[in-house]
């Protein structure tokens, strides 16, 4: 004990010796460690095999580390390149691609659906584009193990665009649309849908085109389980004191959660939410405004993006994972200039707590 505190001394005496600069640069130290020392106690707890997180601070990259393996068989670490499925988050892209395309007059947030894709279930079609966007939609999800798909899901790799929702269309919606939320893959999907369709391209190519270029998020591409992908992780499940490889979908990956990338490729979107690199503030803003029920009742969800508060601070962002043999998280508070990635190969049902916990070793003091 007597030694510790003598440690402590000499550590607070060298720390109010120092020059302002070097004192900055020692806190640094301070803060990466305990961050350093919270991932790896979540590792083990959680039984995570790898990770990659990035951090964003004062528009700089502070922090940028890579642990675990991404390939338990072959013991292969994880690298700052290292590719993961990002899951959800996709959806995020998929709010900014179709609010890139309301911008240039393509369509009209109060669209219906139906507008532009006849293929649908008749209760769909009046559905609006913005309830797609904020999860207030009422479709349900072949994520959704509860159901019983209409349709029995092929091998993914025969699977043509839109065969995917034909294992809801039979479905009822679970409310009127506007009424309430439930979280929903479907609706990004039919975003998808429409970003090939009004775009001129696919809507693989716009993602990279419209984001992942002007952003030079280079190791950034939707995934393929076919393609040989450099670097790309495997995913895991935790399950009776061991790891498995995680099986995948029977489903089309797509606009609701097939774009894999890296961490520091990913951290890259602070550049785009503290400019107008991508969007003008006023769009940002606007995706960032809490969507309202038919009944003026404010919801957690913006325009493909997630706005639940965390201690008490404003966080936009996304989570991804659960199921999938990945689990990945993507915070940003933008009033504390910050923004705080983190992928993982393993599912991991509380990611959220994970990621906004290492954002809040650098909150403002």
């Amino acid at each position: 004990m007597k030694k510790s505190k003598l440690v402590l001394f000499v550590l607070i005496a060298v720390f109010f010796s120092l020059p302002a600069i070097a004192q900055n640069k020692f806190q640094k130290i301070l803060n990466d460690n305990k961050v350093d020392s919270f991932i790896r106690q979540q590792m083990k707890e959680k039984n995570i095999p790898g990770l990659s997180v990035a951090v964003m601070k004062d528009d700089k990259l502070v922090f940028s580390k890579a642990y675990g393996y991404s390939n338990l068989e072959h013991k292969v670490p994880v690298k700052e390149n290292t590719v993961f499925s990002i899951a959800s988050i996709t959806k995020s892209f998929t709010g900014i691609s179709t609010m890139m395309l309301a911008v240039e007059g393509k369509l009209s947030l109060d669209d219906s659906i139906g507008k532009y894709i006849s293929e649908l279930p008749k209760s769909w079609k009046p559905i609006t584009i913005r309830q797609l966007l904020t999860h207030t939609s009422g479709i349900s999800s072949p994520s959704d193990y509860k159901k019983i798909p209409c349709v029995v899901g092929k091998d993914v790799r025969d699977y043509i665009r839109g065969d995917y929702i034909k294992e809801v269309a039979c479905m009822p919606l679970l409310f009127a649309p506007g009424d309430s939320t439930s979280y929903s893959d479907t609706g990004p999907y039919l975003l998808g849908m429409l970003i090939d369709k009004l775009s001129g391209t696919s809507y693989e190519d716009f993602v990279k085109q419209r984001i992942f270029d002007p952003l030079q998020m280079r190791h950034s591409r939707l995934v393929s389980y076919t393609d040989l992908i450099p670097n790309r992780a495997e995913g895991y499940a935790f399950r009776n004191g061991e790891h498995y490889l995680a099986p995948r979908f029977e489903l089309d990956e797509f606009a609701n959660a097939g774009i894999m990338s890296t961490a520091l490729d990913m951290v890259q979107l602070h550049h785009a939410f503290r400019s107008e690199k991508l969007l003008k503030k006023n769009t940002w803003k606007l995706m960032w405004t809490n969507a309202r029920l038919n009944n003026g009742e404010p919801t957690n969800f913006g325009l493909g993006f997630g706005l639940t508060p965390f201690q008490g601070k404003k966080r936009i962002g996304h989570y991804g994972g659960g199921g999938l043999g990945f689990a990945s998280g993507l915070t940003h508070f933008p009033d504390e200039n910050l923004t705080v990635v983190l992928l993982s190969n393993v599912d991991e049902e509380d990611i959220g707590f994970f990621v906004n916990t290492v954002a809040s070793f650098y909150f403002n003091k």
